[in-house]
């Protein structure tokens, strides 16, 4: 049914068509339709080359930002620009993936809402997904995920930073010049926690966990200052920039995904975890536990499996099954596995130092709310556990 009503749309569009030519736009260009403006001019933005296929109705062809090998997250975001009442009709066309993200809609480009089921279709093969909105007075954005890019991140930073034992640094530059920023707490701890996140720029659920955890790591609770009394806490929120700016689905400037290359850290942003890592070896530091923060299709820890001890033992379990026992509304699984797979953060964290290393993985639709909940049980049954069994 639904292909044969994509089909239809389709022939209407080619009739009503042929008596002018298609009109097209390059990416960074703003596509003009009689009706409405699509506009990919700002940090995030991922749109394509856009055509003009009738007064109210546009194509857009969405691709991956280089021809390496990047996994199926077709992101695109652009912004609608209304010039009459009416209807818009989208058409999203993916090419070297699939529609994965329902699109969220939002008139500030900071709070967001999903649009409803029934604006868009979706082709049975998921190479097509076709947005039909009400055009009112009112500019929207039009995004696979929340907006949430370097400028955000720097709010949220100095906000941290003004924590009276939070120190906010700029760890290096990435490929295109962006500072990559670390807050840290007190150096003279000598046990660490290191937490990374946003290594791929479509995965901003991931990005909402990471947000949360480190603000309840970070608080003014007594668990929490307990635990800074004894470890440093690290944290690096946003480790690939240039991805995020440009609207990436997987890779950084270099066309390199950056959970692939610890160990070659043949790219900068790789390059300065070497570096800091290198430092805390140096200055007699031990990093006892790593996190890293991701999105994927539901929520999930990557873990360390049997044959691969960790010190402390068993402890990875021990606090998933702690904090299982306390969150709400958030499912979750523990998947242990080898450490074999090269290139990857937590495999080269465990391989390097024995550590619990752990990819925490946030479905790309959980909710946002009951995500932000759960990171912060999981925070808190990490510090009680730290506190415990790391000596």
């Amino acid at each position: 049914m639904l292909n044969r009503l994509l089909f239809a749309v389709s022939f209407v569009l080619l009739i009503s068509s042929c008596a002018t030519s298609i009109v097209a736009f390059d990416s960074g260009t703003a596509c003009e339709a009689e009706s409405f403006s699509v506009i990919d001019n700002f940090a995030g933005a991922r749109r394509g080359r856009c055509s003009v296929l009738s007064s109210n109705s546009v194509q857009i062809t969405i691709l991956p930002e280089d021809g390496g090998y990047i996994n199926d997250s077709p992101w695109y975001s652009f912004r609608l620009v209304p010039k009459t009442s009416g209807t818009a009709t989208i058409t999203m066309r993916y090419r070297g993936g699939h529609h994965r993200y329902p699109p969220k809609f939002s008139r500030d480009g900071l709070q967001w809402s999903t649009i409803r089921n029934e604006s868009i279709a979706v082709s049975d093969d998921a190479e097509t997904a076709v947005l039909t909105l009400t055009l009112t007075d009112e500019t929207l954005w039009i995004s696979g995920q929340e907006l949430i890019t370097p400028p955000i991140y720097d709010i949220w930073n100095r906000k941290m930073a003004r924590h009276d034992d939070v120190q906010l640094d700029v760890l290096g530059q990435s490929k295109l010049g962006q500072p990559i920023q670390m807050l840290s707490s007190q150096p003279s701890a000598k046990d660490v926690l290191l937490l990374v996140g946003r290594q791929h720029p479509p995965e901003v659920s991931g990005a909402f966990a990471f947000i949360a955890f480190a603000e309840e790591l970070f608080s003014a609770t007594e668990l929490a200052c307990d635990f800074r009394a004894r470890f440093q806490v690290i944290a690096i929120p946003l480790m690939n920039p240039d991805g995020v700016i440009g609207g990436n689905w997987r890779h950084n400037l270099g066309g390199t995904d950056l959970n692939r290359d610890w160990g070659p850290f043949s790219q900068p942003e790789t390059a300065l975890i070497r570096d800091l890592l290198d430092d805390l070896d140096a200055s007699g530091k031990r990093l006892r536990i790593f996190l890293d923060f991701h999105s994927t299709k539901r929520n999930l820890f990557y873990t360390q499996d049997d044959a691969n001890v960790t010190n402390p033992p068993l402890f990875t379990r021990t606090w998933l099954d702690n904090s299982a026992a306390r969150v709400v509304d958030y499912p979750f699984s523990n998947e242990e596995r080898s450490a074999d797979t090269p290139g990857v953060a937590k495999n080269y964290m465990y391989r390097r130092y024995g550590i619990p290393a752990s990819t925490y993985e946030v479905g790309d639709e959980t909710d946002r709310a009951a995500t932000q909940a759960a990171a912060r049980v999981f925070a808190q049954e990490l510090m009680e556990l730290m506190l415990e069994q790391v000596h």
